[in-house]
């Protein structure tokens, strides 16, 4: 993601000063910052993209090798000692090859494989070191190298009231694909959705929802679509699912491998996956494995071929017959602690495999690859499976040395590279049409939610009119009519508040990962929700005003009221007109103020506890329990953020507004309110007018979707980019500190060497150049 200005609070500053301003300079202001930033991103976009351009010639598929891949995670102010992730790890990924990365929990499966997708979540305390080379080209696992990587998370979440060719149809879109339609019908069939495409997604609520292995396939689908993603990585596809749908949610990654696709060159992809636990008929589709315990590697080759079995058995591990390969690859890498002499002897173990691998693997993964290629080690599974896993005729063998000049010419070989077109986006007007088409699918067929909001406004409504009943014009009815619009006022904010929280801080995790796949900006997504909740939003508060406003007997005026009409006529009244549309805005406001709490909170449940905390600040200082007069001056800015205070002054304003009291009945006391604008002297609102108070309503709605913008973007995903491997070892210096503790502590690698990034550049070249 293009970096933005080092300085978020003068960020923020500027805008809170500009929107302060007046209306002819806060606008154009706004503006100008908003088109300068967003020409700012586009240009560090392009720069960045235009820098790696040479990475994108591709051949005949991508080949992704690393090596010396480290993180280490320093501790907090340096009293611990680092933790080391991932400590020189090195390997290769194929095109038309799948690459399994096996081992325990803990082991750094998933670390290593978010450092290949440039998905390493960005951290302080976090140093990522290696070389990373994508065809021979360095890359340090930015921008431009994620948007070629389709990665597929563990959760998987989307629009639940969407149907899976909706989804994909979307993601199509946004991808700007020439054919939707053909592209859509070609990965439903390469991932095996077909037959539920117009099923709704669904979700854990909701029944009638696609299966959970359909799921995953619906997350690796929508980030295939666009055929602009050469490198397919999953982590933990199968966790969480039958036998059944996790071999055919493999089963549909193995056909990546190998599927023919169109004229644009895209033969073959490079899959890598990390598997949990795999069964026999899964562990056959894999072409390679790598197996880590405690971030290092115990081996890393070819699967089918003999050299796994003759690597293990060359250390004294021989694989048993009839035995899942996975299953005795992940024992050996495992540390038994139940007691403490099982501990240190299966520590030990995995120490000598480990060190044993980083001297003599490579080395002999080269030697023995072709030389076994006769025999494979399939043959010694029996499963009723294993016809499933047939390879492609003269597929070559995977080796693991970055410096191999015969793998690094043949990623080099021949005159014909193509090109893959990298994955174009719809404009901003085509992001933001489908965007807001999206939410308004979301939110017009998720019928439960409606029909709970529409009851629970017309309950509060049917409760406060039997309450507050036909209100007379006593003296006593002056409290009753603050009570009932003080208490309208917060219903509606409430209401709009909480479900905004609840919803928007599951949405987030969509619109995190959607963004970033760089699949769209915040600025139209934000827009396009806004847009498509507003009907909702004002239909459920004008409900509450129908309903309490007549039962009430609130003022409705003789001005502009119409007679006989086939529906109410207090509906006609300009006064119930106001009273509405104060509701309404009051509600927009409280949903804005509800996204960016929702963007500050880091979880739903912090959102739920912020939310309402906020929300009981501004009922304090909304003008009923303190007289806006008599407020600290510390504490007077909160007034004019409380949306509470604007909304209940307007509709006072309008009900008190030409109101005349009756006398009390024992003849008159002294102090009797004869007149409405008495009632607004005392509460502070001699001033005000219903168009005031909705434009600074307005003007609060506006902040805070403001607010929600800019906090979006500034916490946008972030990832970490792989530094160039330092001459001193930190991995090292980080086991020679805790060689006390038997099970994290790792030997130091012998016979390694620190090579930076451009050690593979020189490695590609120097042999592109022998070959040639």
């Amino acid at each position: 993601r293009p970096s933005l200005p080092p300085s978020p609070m003068l960020d923020l500053a500027l805008g809170v000063a500009l929107y302060a301003q007046p209306p002819h300079v806060k606008f154009p202001g706004l503006a100008a910052v908003a088109i300068a930033r967003s020409l700012l991103r586009k240009r560090r976009r392009r720069a960045e993209t235009n820098s790696t351009s040479d990475s994108e010639s591709i051949g005949d598929g991508v080949e992704l090798r690393w090596k010396g891949l480290t993180s280490v995670l320093h501790k907090k102010r340096g009293k611990d000692a680092p933790r080391v992730i991932l400590s020189e790890v090195s390997g290769v990924a194929r095109p038309g090859r799948f690459l399994a990365l096996l081992g325990p929990s803990g082991s750094g499966k998933t670390s290593l494989l978010n450092a290949l997708a440039g998905q390493t979540p960005a951290d302080e305390k976090l140093r990522l070191t290696g070389a990373l080379a994508f065809n021979g080209v360095a890359v340090d696992g930015g921008d431009a190298h994620r948007e070629r990587v389709a990665y597929v998370r563990q959760q998987d979440v989307f629009y639940s009231e969407l149907t899976v060719r909706e989804t994909l149809v979307n993601a199509a879109k946004m991808r700007d694909v020439a054919d939707v339609d053909a592209e859509t019908e070609k990965i439903l069939r390469a991932v095996g959705l077909t037959k539920c495409a117009d099923s709704r997604v669904g979700d854990q609520k909701t029944r009638g929802g696609i299966s959970g292995g359909e799921r995953k396939r619906l997350a690796l689908a929508c980030e295939l679509v666009g055929n602009a993603k050469a490198i397919v990585c999953a982590d933990e596809p199968t966790s969480g699912l039958d036998a059944f749908q996790a071999q055919r949610v493999v089963a549909s990654l193995k056909k990546l491998c190998k599927s023919d696709d169109d004229a644009s060159g895209n033969t073959r992809r490079t899959v890598i996956a990390s598997v949990h636990q795999p069964r026999s008929s899964i562990v056959s589709m894999f072409d390679d494995v790598c197996v880590l315990a405690h971030g290092r590697v115990v081996y890393c080759g070819p699967l089918e071929d003999t050299v796994c079995a003759k690597w293990f058995a060359a250390q004294g591990f021989p694989l048993p017959s009839n035995a899942n390969v996975a299953e005795f690859l992940v024992d050996l890498a495992s540390v038994d602690a139940t007691d403490e002499e099982s501990e240190l002897k299966s520590a030990k173990r995995v120490d000598d495999l480990c060190d044993a691998w980083s001297c003599e693997g490579a080395a002999f993964v080269k030697k023995h690859a072709r030389e076994g290629s006769a025999t494979s080690l399939m043959t010694k599974i029996a499963s009723p499976f294993k016809a499933m896993s047939a390879r492609a005729n003269g597929s070559e063998a995977s080796l693991t040395l970055l410096d191999d000049d015969d793998d690094a010419a043949k990623t080099e070989k021949g005159s014909k590279k193509k090109k893959r077109p990298i994955g174009r986006r719809a404009g901003f007007f085509g992001q933001l049409r489908l965007l807001a088409k999206r939410s308004w699918r979301q939110v017009r067929r998720d019928g439960r939610t409606n029909r709970v909001r529409l009851i629970t406004s017309l309950n509060s409504a049917a409760v406060f009119g039997c309450i507050f009943w036909k209100l007379g014009l006593g003296q006593t009815a002056i409290q009753d009519r603050c009570g009932l619009l003080q208490v309208s006022a917060i219903n509606a904010a409430m209401a709009a508040l909480m479900k905004t929280i609840s919803s928007f801080t599951s949405e987030k995790t969509i619109v995190d990962r959607e963004r970033a796949s760089g699949a769209y900006d915040i600025g139209p997504y934000l827009i396009g929700k806004i847009v498509a909740e507003l009907p909702a939003g004002a239909f459920f508060p004008l409900c509450f005003g129908a309903v309490v406003f007549p039962m009430a007997g609130l003022n409705v005026g003789t001005d502009g009221v119409k007679k006989n009409l086939p529906f109410p006529s207090f509906l006609t009244s300009p006064r119930f007109l106001k009273f509405a549309a104060t509701i309404v805005v009051e509600s927009f406001a409280s949903s804005a103020m509800g996204l960016a709490v929702s963007a500050f909170a880091p979880s739903t449940e912090a959102a739920v506890a912020m939310g309402p905390a906020v929300m009981v600040m501004f009922i304090v200082f909304g003008g009923y329990y303190v007289n806006a007069e008599n407020v600290p001056v510390a504490f007077r800015w909160i007034t004019k953020c409380s949306l509470i205070k604007h909304s209940f002054a307007g509709l006072c304003v309008n009900e008190f507004a030409g109101l005349d009291f009756e006398p009390s009945t024992n003849g008159g006391l002294r102090g009797d309110t004869k007149h409405g604008e008495e009632v607004l002297e005392r509460l502070g609102f001699g001033d005000e007018t219903v168009e005031s108070c909705l434009r600074k309503q307005l003007d609060v709605l506006g902040f805070c979707y403001a607010l929600t913008l800019y906090v979006l973007e500034k916490n946008a995903p972030r990832f970490q980019k792989i530094e160039a491997s330092a001459e001193k070892d930190v991995a090292s210096e980080t086991r020679a500190s805790s060689e006390s503790d038997v099970r994290a502590g790792v030997q130091s690698p012998k016979g390694t060497k620190d090579e930076s990034r451009e050690d593979v550049l020189s490695d590609a070249s120097d042999a592109a150049e022998a070959t040639s």
